[in-house]
């Protein structure tokens, strides 16, 4: 019987991992997307920034190494125009910590499935900030606030809804 040195096994295992993290990455995005697509019908209204425009990102991924992804964030004109500005945005509220109310959590595009997962990717998310806090509902908010580009910031968030209110 002949045997795998662990050198060679190793690496192997080392060449399935890394096509593993840069595949699924890209089928997973491209799946979010198409059903993130299909939620924005629901929620586009008039003077409301939709999610198909925050979803209109161009990532870029490098891998120089095993095990170094670098990824590179270009926002289109039309979101650069956008930022420091006043924005309406409406979504689900993901809470950062327990509580009836919060003024800082995360806005999705997409609604809550499981109380301990985030839904889709960081193009449906928006990290928002609140003058005050706003109560906590599993329906969608309408909210308002200065619309800021997170850009190289380690959280992987890429949108920032600062001074928000809720509309009612």
């Amino acid at each position: 019987m002949k045997y795998i040195s662990a050198d060679r096994l190793r690496g192997v295992l080392l060449a399935v991992l890394f096509c593993l993290l840069t595949v699924l990455p890209a089928a997973a995005q491209q799946s979010v997307s198409e059903s993130h697509t299909r939620h924005n019908e629901l929620i586009d209204a008039e003077g409301v920034l939709t999610w198909d425009a925050l979803a209109n990102l161009d990532i870029r991924v490098e891998t120089p190494a095993p095990l170094q992804t670098l990824f590179f964030i270009e926002f289109p004109e039309s979101l650069l125009a956008l930022d420091g500005e006043p924005v309406r945005l409406k979504g689900f509220m993901y809470p950062l910590e327990a509580g009836e109310a919060h003024d800082s959590f995360l806005l999705s595009a997409l609604p809550p499935a499981c109380p301990f997962c985030l839904p889709g990717n960081s193009k449906t998310l928006v990290d928002v900030k609140g003058d005050e806090p706003i109560r906590y509902t599993l329906e969608p908010v309408l909210l308002e606030g200065r619309f800021v580009l997170i850009k190289g910031d380690e959280s992987g968030l890429y949108y920032r809804l600062a001074e928000a209110r809720q509309i009612e």
